[in-house]
């Protein structure tokens, strides 16, 4: 999925809006993404609750 795309979706399940900047700047910070710099909606999630759990 695109940014874009993994923006739309984050904000109609948390009900609120999800910026795609707030996405890129997860990307920056390490989220996976494949060669084509899309996110699979599965390892995204599963990334951000791991980053959740060190505290930051």
């Amino acid at each position: 999925m695109t940014s874009e795309q993994t923006a739309a979706v984050f904000s109609k399940l948390r009900r609120r809006k999800v910026e795609v900047a707030q996405i890129e700047a997860d990307i920056e910070a390490g989220a996976p993404v494949d060669d084509a710099g899309r996110l699979n909606l599965l390892t995204f999630t599963a990334w951000i609750l791991k980053e959740a759990g060190r505290g930051n």
